[in-house]
């Protein structure tokens, strides 16, 4: 349901924010597991505020950048699926967490490839000699 709404609505800048948003939210909580992994009782106030200081910059600069971007349809769906991968790995696997890690950099590797400016047209390329630079063109 959420993907066919995604294939829809892709032109929507806030839909892009929220496709962001879940890559970024994939990687905190997968970063939020994997260093909880590290410590029997839990997690400490100096991990929490470590993680959190590292990954919510994250998920805001991951979010800014998928409005900025320009996603079409189908790299709208390839971010959703591979969030929606992650968030459902992180939780079921003894490896989820890194799973999770890496499809939220994939994710965030093609909202970036997306934010990239347009080519500009072969043909307008115009090589000038030094002599022409020089020359008034006021005639």
């Amino acid at each position: 349901m959420i993907l066919g709404y995604v294939s829809y609505h892709m032109s929507d800048k806030n839909l892009a924010l929220l496709l962001g948003l879940m890559a970024g939210l994939v990687g905190l909580i997968a970063m939020v597991r994997l260093v909880s992994g590290a410590f029997t009782g839990g997690l400490s106030v100096f991990a929490w505020v470590v993680t959190l200081l590292a990954m919510v910059p994250w998920v805001g600069y991951v979010a800014a950048r998928a409005r900025h971007g320009s996603l079409d349809r189908r790299s709208g769906l390839i971010v959703a699926v591979l969030s929606a991968v992650g968030l459902a790995v992180v939780w079921f696997f003894v490896l989820g967490a890194v799973i999770a890690l890496a499809c939220s950099l994939a994710a965030f590797a093609v909202i970036w490839v997306k934010d990239w400016p347009p080519r500009r047209p072969a043909g307008e390329d115009r090589f000038v000699r030094i002599e022409e630079l020089t020359v008034d063109d006021r005639d």
